[in-house]
């Protein structure tokens, strides 16, 4: 089997992989570390096989935005957003708002009831009685009369309280 044929590239991406891992030790050339800091493309793979190095140790990523996030916001034109027109006074607004207040007060004191003075009362008469009572007459006859039909009226349950018995003497005949 042959193993595929190493470019420069991939040479210097593993010897970056080697150099973050920490498999190089002391063997790391100077010279090689130097050109790392002066070559944009190994700087940007240095960054992400760092940030790639702590997603798999379970370290949070840096809370640092990138710099060229810093650079777009540079060069973003700056919105200018357009001053408020200061307010008129508007007496007229005033002079409404006193008028509807005025009015409204007025409505409420019209509708409201006046003080009126106290009205006499009248005058009052003897109440009379709802019945008129007539004297001298004995209902003794009228009950004696009624007796019986008025027992056959209540109810059984009734009925021992209702046992009296009505009797008439002569003497108040």
């Amino acid at each position: 089997m042959q193993e595929p044929m190493k470019t420069k590239q991939t040479d210097a991406e593993d010897w970056l992989s080697a150099l973050i891992d920490g498999e190089l030790g002391d063997e790391a050339s100077p010279e090689r570390i130097g050109r790392l800091a002066k070559d944009d493309a190994m700087k940007a793979r240095w960054s992400e096989y760092c940030l790639i190095g702590d997603a798999l140790r379970g370290l949070p990523a840096s809370s640092r935005p990138p710099a060229r996030l810093y650079a777009a916001l540079a060069e973003e034109p700056t919105v200018l957003a357009p001053v408020a027109r200061p307010m008129r006074r508007q007496p007229g607004l005033w002079l409404a708002a006193a008028a509807t207040v005025a009015a409204v007060t007025w409505m409420v004191f019209k509708a409201a009831p006046n003080e009126q003075a106290p009205v006499p009362m009248a005058a009052q008469s003897v109440p009379q009685p709802a019945a008129q009572q007539v004297a001298g007459v004995d209902v003794a006859d009228y009950l004696a009369a009624h007796q019986d039909y008025a027992q056959a009226l209540t109810s059984t349950t009734d009925m021992h309280f209702s046992r009296a018995t009505l009797t008439v003497s002569e003497a108040a005949r």
